[in-house]
């Protein structure tokens, strides 16, 4: 079995035992397909950046799970399928740092450290472009 990570959000019209059902819920499915939870965290509401069917914020639940990858095609549908999940994103976790940290990394606007030069994916200022390219004559 792989490592996975997913992320979700939830409505923001949950109170708080209706998500925590929805994670139970969730939790149930991977376990369901002969997965394993391995820890779940909630980073609670946020606002989102632009709106997913009319809501404007949403409770964001991040999970590392471990899972057959057969299984990920049934997982997708049912998160798919469920109503109080507006968003998810389920994808293998980075087996370079075995920290499985890649897309909490990405979530929360951290650089992340390229596994074989060590250097930043960061975007390079137009400047630094025009001075690496040689002119064309």
């Amino acid at each position: 079995m792989r490592k996975y990570e997913l992320t979700y959000i939830a409505k923001p019209d949950l109170d708080a035992s209706a998500l925590a059902a929805l994670i139970e819920r969730v939790n149930g499915f991977v376990t369901s397909e002969g997965g394993a939870v391995v820890e779940t965290s909630q980073w609670g509401l946020r606002q989102l950046s632009y709106p997913i069917r009319k809501y404007r914020e949403g409770y964001y639940v991040f999970s590392v799970i471990e899972l057959a990858a057969h299984s990920l095609a049934r997982i997708e549908q049912r998160l798919r399928l469920t109503e109080d999940i507006i968003r998810y994103l389920l994808v293998r976790a980075d087996e370079h740092n075995g920290t499985g940290a890649g897309v909490a990394n990405v979530m929360a606007g951290t650089q992340v450290e390229a596994p074989d030069k060590g250097e930043t994916h960061a975007a390079q200022p137009a400047d630094d472009l025009e001075e690496a390219a040689p002119a064309a004559a």
